[in-house]
């Protein structure tokens, strides 16, 4: 009987089996303002996924292709119709249903425009081959929830670009398969766009985190290797004018980067822990809460990580930061003094040197 251990690969592996566009450029850049909606962990609450790193920033990227082409996640020359980022999480110890999202937006909206995009939740599809030793993890497949959104309501200002948070309707059916899509899709002929060259923001070209490919041993039961297969880790696609996904990395723009789009999910059920994992990191919420003077955040880390928390007011202010560098695998527990913030309702983000973040509500109540 034959086991099968997937390993992460942190090198390059050699891969040219489709042209690249190779358009990745120079970026505008543009400051992140953490909103979220979320409570501590527990079946029932609320939290915000986050791949974009503790130290990153977020910016728009523009073509290197001829002046004036558009963004590499956005409107373009190529009429590229979609873009997604896949977030993972551990189906063994919860579900989450996705019920929002939170995006950040750049580029530049005709006033006057009537256009929209389509913010959309997908399924991870079945693996795609390349050849016998080699395939995709998976691309966006079936659509599970999508909301229209006018271009003037993404949050594009003429100084200062925003977050914004969107609410699906209709929930998700509770995920457990481990891994889905967020993003959107948008209709255009860039001939004819009269000024509507919007694109999602992402993190800096090389501040991804999770791998590029994973190898697959097979395992005899005598302990022998029978095959070895390559699956290229598909962290975020864009869905070409003809309507194919292609890996951001390997096929598209060789960008190794975080698309700044945040699903908001409520967890299903957790195990007796009481938190939802992903990327190696769980958050187990903060107590007390609500607090008075002191609360404690709990998070579990898989392995040793460089961790930032940070607090926001409801107003995005942030008003308090703490910086942990190197802490070890295992459970933390970070002390936070509240007795200087008034009396109100605020969001705490933790995230990660390893690319994983999540956020929730806290309390400060005397």
């Amino acid at each position: 009987m034959n086991k099968i251990i997937l390993i992460a690969v942190a090198g390059l592996v050699s891969f040219s089996s489709y042209a690249q566009k190779m358009m990745h450029g120079h970026s505008a850049h543009i400051q992140p303002t953490i909103k979220a909606v979320a409570k501590p962990t527990g079946i029932g609450d609320t939290l915000t996924l986050s791949n974009i790193g503790a130290s990153d920033t977020v910016r728009v990227l523009y073509t290197h292709d001829a002046p004036g082409a558009g963004y590499t996640t956005g409107a373009n020359s190529f009429n590229d119709k979609g873009f997604a980022e896949r977030y993972g999480f551990s189906g063994a110890d919860s579900s989450i249903k996705v019920i929002g999202v939170i995006t950040q937006f750049g580029g530049s909206v005709n006033p006057a425009s009537t256009k929209s995009i389509t913010l959309k939740v997908w399924s991870q599809g079945a693996r795609s081959m390349v050849n016998a030793n080699m395939y995709y993890l998976g691309f966006p497949n079936n659509v599970l929830d999508s909301l229209v959104v006018p271009v003037t309501q993404l949050g594009i200002g003429v100084a200062t670009d925003t977050q914004k948070q969107f609410m699906f309707a209709t929930p998700t059916d509770f995920l457990s398969n481990d891994a889905f899509f967020v993003g959107y899709t948008f209709n255009y002929n860039y001939a004819t766009l009269a000024g509507d060259t919007i694109a999602l923001a992402a993190s800096a070209d090389g501040s991804r985190m999770t791998p590029n490919f994973l190898l697959r041993y097979i395992v005899d039961t005598a302990g022998d290797t029978t095959a070895v297969d390559t699956a290229v880790y598909v962290q975020n696609a864009t869905l070409w004018s003809d309507n194919l996904w292609r890996d951001n990395y390997t096929q598209n723009d060789s960008l190794y980067n975080n698309l700044a789009i945040f699903p908001i999910v409520i967890i299903g059920t957790p195990s007796s822990v009481g938190s939802v994992t992903r990327n190696g990191f769980s958050l187990m919420g903060n107590y007390p809460n609500p607090a008075n003077n002191i609360t404690n955040i709990r998070f579990g880390l898989s392995a040793a990580s460089d961790v930032t928390i940070s607090i926001s007011d409801m107003n995005g202010r942030t008003v308090y930061t703490d910086s942990r560098a190197n802490l070890i695998s295992g459970t933390h527990s970070v002390s936070v003094n509240t007795s200087g913030l008034p009396v109100g309702e605020y969001i705490y983000l933790v995230r990660t040197s390893a690319g994983a973040g999540m956020a929730a509500k806290m309390v400060v109540n005397r």
